[in-house]
C-alpha cells in the first residue's frame, strides 16, 4: 500500500512536523531551516524557497514560544551563564543585554547552574530550537563535547573564557590571563619577596586555572611563589591562611574577589591584620566590590568590553561575516586598595622604600 505523502488533508493521523522534518525535506541544516522560518538572515533565496515549499507540504507550525516572538519583534540571542549569584555573571548579562539591544536583539538567557553537562547540553539545544540567532556561552564548565555539537548546529561564541584546544573554530572573547602580571607586579613592587597563591581546580574554572597557572609560573621564575594551594568552594579557609603565614608567605593572591574576602575573614580569625601581618589581593574588580568602601586591591576584568566583543562576534556569525580564527583577549585595570602594603620587616621581605 503506498503511503500517502503528509499534507493538510491527513495532518490529523501523523505526528506533528518539526523544524527537523523540514530541514530534511529541504535538504538544509536544522539552522538554516529555523533561521529562513524565523525570517533571519543568512539564507540564500533558493534555500528559503526550499524552506517555505517543505512548511507547505509538511503544514509545519513553530512551537508555541517561538510564535509569541513575532515577525516584528527583533531577533533573539541566547545567553547561557555559568550562574547568575555571582556580581561577575550578573554584569556580565547586564552589560551583554545593552550591547545586544543596541543591535536590534533581544535576549534570551539561561544558567547553568554547575548542573551535569547533558543537562547543559538539553539547555542549549533549546535555545538552539527556539528563535535565536546565535548563542553565546559564559559557562566554562560545559563539556566542549557539547560546545562542538551546539556550535555545529548555530553560531556559538565563548565569552569569559579561553578557546578549546579542541574546538579551534568556535570564536572567543576572554580577559587576558597574563594580565596576573599586573597584580604580581604590584605586591612585589611594594617589597613581598614571598607571594602564595589560592586556586579551584582546572575542572572548578578553567578560566581562572589558565591564569593561576600563568602567575605561578611567573612567580616560580622570579623566585617569589610561596605556594600555590588548591581550594573548594566554600571551604573554611582559616587553616589555609594560618599555614600559609607561618610558612612565611606575606602576601596572598586570590582567583576572585569573593575568596579574597573569605581569606580576609580567616585572617581575623587567625588574629592577623591586613596588610601589616600579611597583604591579600583579590580578582575581578566588579561592582560592588570595587568601592572604596571595601578597600580591596584587586584586579578588574573588563567585563563591559567583553560584553561588547561578544555581541559583535556573534553577530558578525550570524550575518556570515568573516571572524578571525582564534579569540579576543582585554586587558583591564589594577585597583590598589588597603588589603595590600608592604610586608613586615622579617625574614624573605625587602623594604621597598
Amino acid at each position: 500500500m503506498t503511503q500517502e505523502p503528509p499534507g493538510p488533508d491527513n495532518r490529523r493521523s501523523r505526528r506533528p512536523s518539526t523544524i527537523r522534518d523540514v530541514a530534511t525535506l529541504a535538504g538544509v541544516s536544522k539552522s538554516t531551516a529555523s533561521r529562513a522560518i524565523m525570517g533571519q538572515g543568512g539564507v540564500s533565496p533558493e534555500n528559503m524557497e526550499k524552506v517555505r515549499r517543505a512548511v507547505e507540504q509538511l503544514d509545519y507550525v513553530p512551537n508555541q514560544i517561538a510564535r509569541s516572538l513575532n515577525a516584528s519583534s527583533s531577533a533573539v540571542l541566547g545567553l547561557f551563564l555559568r550562574h547568575t549569584r555571582s556580581p561577575f555573571y550578573a554584569h556580565l548579562a547586564s552589560a551583554f543585554e545593552e550591547n545586544a539591544a543596541v543591535e536590534g536583539y533581544e535576549v534570551m538567557s539561561l544558567a547553568s547552574g554547575d548542573q551535569p553537562d547533558d543537562a547543559n547540553y538539553r539547555s542549549l539545544m533549546l535555545m538552539a530550537d527556539m528563535r535565536t540567532a546565535g548563542i553565546v556561552v559564559a559557562a566554562p564548565n560545559v563539556d566542549p563535547r557539547t560546545i562542538r555539537q551546539v556550535a555545529s548546529r548555530i553560531p556559538l561564541v565563548l565569552v569569559s573564557q579561553m578557546g578549546q584546544p579542541s574546538n579551534p573554530g568556535v570564536p572567543y572573547v576572554a580577559p587576558d590571563p597574563r594580565e596576573g602580571g599586573t597584580l604580581i607586579d604590584h605586591v612585589a613592587g611594594l617589597g613581598h619577596r614571598s607571594i602564595a597563591l589560592l586556586s579551584f581546580s582546572p575542572e572548578q574554572s578553567p578560566t581562572q586555572w589558565a591564569r593561576i597557572s600563568w602567575m605561578r609560573d611567573e612567580l616560580e621564575h622570579r623566585g617569589l611563589l610561596a605556594g600555590l594551594e588548591r581550594i573548594e568552594p566554600d571551604q573554611d579557609l582559616t587553616d589555609v591562611v594560618g599555614e600559609l603565614h607561618r610558612a612565611g608567605a606575606t602576601a596572598i593572591l586570590c582567583p576572585s574577589d569573593w575568596v579574597a574576602f573569605d581569606v580576609l575573614a580567616a585572617a581575623a580569625r587567625q588574629g592577623l591584620s591586613v596588610p601589616g601581618d600579611i597583604s591579600i589581593a583579590g580578582y575581578d574588580g566588579v561592582p560592588p566590590f570595587d568601592h572604596e568602601v571595601f578597600g580591596l586591591t584587586t584586579y578588574r576584568i573588563p567585563v563591559e568590553a567583553m560584553a561588547e566583543a561578544a555581541v559583535k562576534l556573534i553577530d558578525d556569525l550570524v550575518h556570515d561575516n568573516h571572524v578571525d580564527a582564534g579569540g579576543i583577549l582585554l586587558r583591564g585595570e589594577l585597583i590598589s586598595g588597603r588589603t595590600v602594603g608592604p610586608p613586615p620587616a622579617g625574614p624573605g621581605t625587602t623594604d621597598a622604600s
